[in-house]
Parts: C-alpha cells; sequence; structure tokens
C-alpha cells in the first residue's frame, strides 16, 4: 500500500469546535457531592455530555476508587448536566 502526502486539505470544521469544560474539582468530591456544568444551547449541552463522559470515564480508570454518574436536568432556568459522585458499589 503506498500511502500519499495530500497538500493544503482543510481541517473540517467540527475538529475547530472543541467543547471547553475547564477543570473539575473531581478529587475533591466526597460520596454523595454534586456539581454542575451550564450549557448555553442544546446541542452544546449534549456535547458537553459526551465530553463529560469521557473525561469521568479517563479520571476513573486512573483512580478507580472513584466513581462518577451524569444526569441532565431541567428547571426553570433551562437543562444543565449534575455530575455525581457515587460509591464505587452504587
Amino acid at each position: 500500500m503506498v500511502v500519499k502526502i495530500e497538500k493544503n486539505v482543510p481541517l473540517p470544521q467540527h475538529l475547530y469546535e472543541r467543547v471547553e469544560i475547564g477543570p473539575l474539582p473531581l478529587k475533591e468530591m466526597k460520596v454523595g457531592d454534586s456539581i454542575v456544568v451550564e450549557a448555553d444551547t442544546k446541542r452544546e449541552l449534549e456535547r458537553k455530555l459526551k465530553a463529560l463522559r469521557m473525561r469521568l470515564l479517563r479520571f476513573s480508570k486512573k483512580s478507580p476508587h472513584y466513581r462518577f454518574r451524569v444526569a441532565k436536568e431541567t428547571d426553570r432556568n433551562g437543562t444543565r448536566l449534575r455530575i455525581w459522585r457515587v460509591s464505587r458499589a452504587g
């Protein structure tokens, strides 16, 4: 198989639109604690949900005694994501 180098191929737009979540206090959380991540649009919420799940998965693999749950919450202020630290058995 021959691999050809191509020049000046533009990067797809979706790769420019990375989701910024910022630092999360995961190590400081105790079982039963929760944090909220806000989103401005439904699309942003879905993208943040996917990014958060991946971040929590990576964190839990490095620190197996930590386990988290993520859920969407809807109230009069809109929809947001809440992350709970749960017990390892939960």
